[in-house]
């Protein structure tokens, strides 16, 4: 089965491309590039920080340009904490592929991301109400399934998605086999729902698919950290990196200008340094800074390879008249305080 992913930033483009690829390698595009002709593609449509209507203008025509390839199955990538216009972008996906339904769950289980009543914590901490987060821009009902009917079994949450039809529907989910029945249930649909989440949410659909990626080691030698990022989970890592004496490229500590601005700087900066030496390794933090050292690298791609980790995506990008680089991406807000030095020493 062909299935394209429609992601809104970079890094949750690769996270979750990066499940599918157990293989084949799967090729992430970045807006306005179509998605690439592979069994299993990606496009990040960079709309997370677009007006509503120019994002779900964005979705839209992204999958309108696969809708020519007659590609058979969609999956919405949403943030694990809700930002940007999901329920928008969940609609224009609908609308755009002809679904009549949509499953949304962001849970992470593995990043401290849960679904339990309608609200969303992260690490134990109350975060987002789902069905709050989504109603704008949505055209149809919404609709709710409780944790205790994603746990009924999957016949009896295949039937009840089937009577749900025409809606989105939240869903609840506090670990991997809530996300796996949830998955095995929308399957289990004619015509089955898009399925809209995290990476979470990713892998069990790539796990069914036949696809899902097992671990994959880094290589050794010499890494680049490009950070640009304010999250605090960031920049505790980069302060670990730094004490254990790795290459570290970031943005000041207290960075309040225009974020766009900041995070072509530090590409660029990288990108200089990367025309006067080598490295073993690119690892990239934050969305805005991924898609700006995609484009000051003049990529057309990133071909991933699999995950190191959860919410880590290894890959390499593509650019004309340059070797191919080895990158790892990662959103901001994942990982413990010695994730860089941890997995350096785990490579070495």
């Amino acid at each position: 089965m062909a299935l394209t992913i429609l992601a809104d930033d970079l890094t949750g483009a690769c996270d979750a491309g990066t499940l599918f690829a157990g293989t084949s390698s799967v090729p992430v595009t970045v807006w306005p590039d179509p998605p690439a002709d592979a069994p299993v593609a990606v496009v990040d449509t960079e709309s997370r920080e677009l007006e509503l209507e120019e994002a779900a203008h964005r979705v839209r025509r992204a999958a309108a340009e696969v809708g020519r390839t007659d590609r058979a199955s969609w999956f919405k990538k949403i943030d694990s904490t809700l930002r940007g216009h999901v329920g928008a972008e969940i609609a224009a996906a609908l609308q755009a592929t002809g679904t009549r339904s949509a499953v949304a769950c962001p849970a992470f289980p593995a990043q401290g991301r849960v679904v339990r009543d309608r609200r969303l914590f992260v690490d134990g901490a109350p975060a987002a109400h789902v069905v709050d987060a989504l109603r704008p821009g949505i055209d149809r009902p919404l609709a709710w399934i409780p944790l205790g009917e994603v746990r009924a079994g999957a016949a009896a949450l295949a039937a009840r998605l089937g009577r749900l039809a025409g809606m989105i529907v939240v869903a609840d989910a506090e670990t991997d086999a809530d996300l796996e029945a949830l998955v095995d249930a929308a399957l289990a649909v004619e015509p089955p729902p898009l399925l809209a989440g995290s990476a979470g949410l990713a892998r069990p659909l790539a796990a069914r698919l036949g696809c899902l990626a097992g671990p994959v080691s880094l290589p050794a030698g010499r890494w680049l950290i490009v950070a640009g990022s304010l999250h605090p989970a960031t920049r505790r890592q980069i302060a670990e990196a730094r004490r254990a004496g790795l290459r570290v490229l970031t943005t000041p500590e207290h960075e309040d200008g225009d974020r766009a601005r900041a995070a072509a700087a530090l590409a660029a900066e990288a990108a200089r340094l990367l025309a006067q030496e080598s490295f073993d390794l690119v690892v990239v933090t934050g969305g805005e800074t991924a898609v700006a050292l995609y484009r000051a690298l003049g990529a057309h791609r990133i071909d991933l390879v699999g995950a190191p980790g959860p919410g880590l995506a290894l890959g390499r990008l593509q650019a004309p008249g340059r070797a191919a680089l080895t990158v790892m991406t990662k959103a901001g807000g994942f990982g413990p305080p010695r994730l860089f030095v941890s997995l350096l020493e785990a490579a070495a």
